[in-house]
């Protein structure tokens, strides 16, 4: 046994003070096979997950490049300690140094993990508040929000950690900064503006992802995404429009789905003197009740409106969830409510001018 032992302990190599044995390697070897190990399992992981729908094609690759590069640090680490060498000469390597700061290889090093691992929590975080909304735990747009707002908050507490872990003082950096970010301030307030307005909005929530908004009434669209500057808006002509967020604190916005998801809507329509108004009504209704996009509670209503120059004035008042898409709905009782017309003789005129001639003597 007490051969084994010297055997193994034997010095392979020699370089001035360094010996290199048969124990060291094998433990070295030891290390690079228990290192793969862990990059195989933890990639077989990822692969469940990402088969669970848990994980996104972008998040898994993003996940894997993670894990790849701690089990390769990790290992190169280990395997060099394995061989008896001294690392934190070569991790306490100088790059960048100032009189107050020192940036060396740990501190590169310590930049890419604190940021992988930011993003790492982030898609975590993702995945929770994504599971919580499918299970209807929370609502899909106060979700978001709500998510928009954890984010911006790991992050900061993120680069405040890594500047305080290299010298930088975020006290004294503000201070500095003061002067310059007031002379700053007239040049870039509208980019404040927004910033400040997008926090506004993710606090406020007076609107969501999700909500359908009429801006300054000119641009009808669904909210796909809230930014801390902008915001992602699809129109009905499926175009993704980015709208500062100080439009939604500044000017007039219409929030069709504050309330309820349900919105009133209206198609107008007139019909000749003389035509039987109660056959006019329930064919409005008819041609309302017929269509699926259409909600029978609250049911339905027609109005009339006016005795108009050429026609008796109907106004058709129904409710529906699908109120980005109401362009569609309203065409499609177009077409019925003129067939139902044709079909029961109502006559839809068009304006008449009468004009008298007079022949001067």
């Amino acid at each position: 046994m007490n051969n084994l032992i010297e055997h193994l302990n034997h010095s392979i190599l020699t370089i001035d003070h360094y010996q290199l044995t048969l124990v060291k390697i094998l433990l070295a070897s030891l290390i690079l096979c228990l290192g793969f190990l862990v990059y195989l399992l933890s990639r077989r992981f990822l692969g469940k997950a990402k088969t669970a729908n848990k994980l996104s094609k972008k998040q898994a690759a993003s996940l894997l490049r993670f894990v790849r590069f701690i089990t390769l640090f990790g290992t190169v680490v280990f395997f060099f300690k394995g061989l008896g060498v001294n690392t934190s000469k070569v991790l306490s390597y100088e790059l960048i140094g100032t009189e107050t700061i020192v940036f060396n290889v740990y501190h590169l090093l310590v930049l890419y993990l604190i940021f992988a691992g930011t993003r790492l929590l982030i898609y975590l975080l993702e995945i929770i508040f994504t599971d919580r909304v499918n299970a209807k735990k929370i609502e899909k747009g106060k979700g978001q929000s709500l998510f928009q707002i954890v984010k911006y908050f790991v992050w900061v507490i993120a680069i405040t950690i890594y500047l305080e872990s290299i010298g930088f003082s975020i006290t004294f950096m503000i201070a500095s900064m003061s002067a310059l970010l007031v002379g700053l301030g007239l040049g870039i307030q509208h980019f404040f503006n927004d910033i400040i307005s997008g926090i506004v909005i993710l606090f406020d929530r007076s609107v969501k992802v999700g909500d359908i908004v009429e801006i300054h009434g000119e641009m009808v669209g669904k909210i796909e995404e809230i930014s801390l500057r902008t915001s992602k808006i699809i129109s009905r002509d499926d175009v993704i429009v980015i709208v500062p967020n100080s439009m939604f604190t500044k000017e007039k916005v219409i929030n069709w789905s504050h309330n309820a998801f349900k919105t009133r809507f209206s198609v107008s329509v007139g019909v000749a003197y003389g035509s039987n108004v109660n056959l006019v009504k329930q064919l409005l209704v008819d041609a309302a009740t017929e269509h699926s996009q259409i909600e029978s509670k609250p049911e339905p209503m027609v109005l009339f409106k006016d005795f108009g120059d050429s026609s008796l004035d109907f106004e058709l008042q129904f409710y529906t969830e699908e109120s980005f898409r109401v362009e569609r709905i309203k065409s499609d009782l177009r077409f019925t409510i003129n067939s139902k017309f044709i079909d029961g003789k109502v006559t839809i005129p068009f304006p008449q001018h009468d004009v008298h001639l007079f022949k001067k003597e």
